[in-house]
């Protein structure tokens, strides 16, 4: 299934804050540390900047990227796919060092292993569970 990003809601996010902050597209840039300032024109003609831009951007937005994705996306039906999502923003959050990110997914896991149902179809293992 194909995903993007919107483009405008994202471009029209950005000029917002923008815009409340009383920053320039150049001095958002100069913040930023974008190698060219431009890149707001062609995002407002709806092209889409390179990964990189993307990620400075969302976070100074202070929002996650995803926010403004489209398309469908089916839910996370793993644990592993959970505590990934999960790591990752524990990785990307500014107060914690790698370790405490990593501490933190040690214990979801062992929480997560403890009371996640198991799937449809497979057996639960010896001395969980199933009732809460």
């Amino acid at each position: 299934m194909k995903r993007d990003l919107d483009v405008d809601a994202f471009y029209g996010a950005l000029e917002s804050k923008k815009s409340e902050l009383g920053v320039s597209w150049r001095g958002l840039a100069a913040e930023l540390e974008l190698p060219d300032h431009t890149v707001f024109t062609r995002m407002s003609r709806g092209q889409t900047p390179d990964v990189d831009t993307l990620l400075s951007l969302s976070a100074w937005l202070g929002v996650p990227l995803e926010t403004y994705a489209q398309g469908h996306v089916a839910a996370p039906d793993s644990r592993s796919q959970t505590l990934e999502s999960i790591r990752s923003f524990l990785r990307a959050d500014e107060a914690l060092s790698e370790e405490s990110a990593e501490a933190i997914t040690s214990v979801l896991r062992a929480a997560y292993d403890q009371l996640a149902q198991p799937h449809q179809g497979v057996a639960a293992e010896p001395g969980l569970s199933a009732a809460r």
